[in-house]
């Protein structure tokens, strides 16, 4: 073929990628590192959840633990004084409430909850006894 002024001719040596080729690899390489991200993101949220559980539990032993210090001091009928103050953030609440030293004989069953953060609650149950 002639070469005529003005137009380029294409020869083996020109050889390159094509617009969809390198598209198709932006694709790729996006979808990847997307997929990454989330995943990275998702083992974070994980991390704080269980941080976030274990708090709460933590918390909830030391207000039983408070709950029985209290009632060894118990004079039957008479009521006890629970001495904890939750950390920031959380919220701890016993059923039945009022703190009533229970008889000697009759243990009383108590449901403790703490509420911590993002509505986060932890349970358990303790009986407690009059010395």
């Amino acid at each position: 073929t002639k070469n005529r002024p003005g137009v380029i001719m294409r020869t083996r040596k020109d050889v390159g990628e094509t617009l969809v080729e390198v598209m198709l690899t932006i694709v790729i390489v996006g979808l990847t590192i997307t997929a990454l991200l989330s995943s990275l993101a998702t083992a974070g949220n994980a991390g704080n959840a269980q941080r976030n559980s274990v708090r709460a539990d933590y918390v909830l032993r030391n207000y039983a633990e408070a709950i029985k210090a209290g009632a060894q001091t118990c004079i039957p009928s008479a009521t006890y004084t629970v001495a904890y103050v939750p950390p920031t953030g959380y919220a701890t609440t016993v059923s039945p409430t009022g703190n009533v030293c229970p008889p000697v004989d009759a243990p009383q069953l108590l449901r403790l909850t703490v509420t911590g953060s993002l509505g986060l609650q932890a349970f358990m149950q303790i009986k407690v006894s009059s010395p």
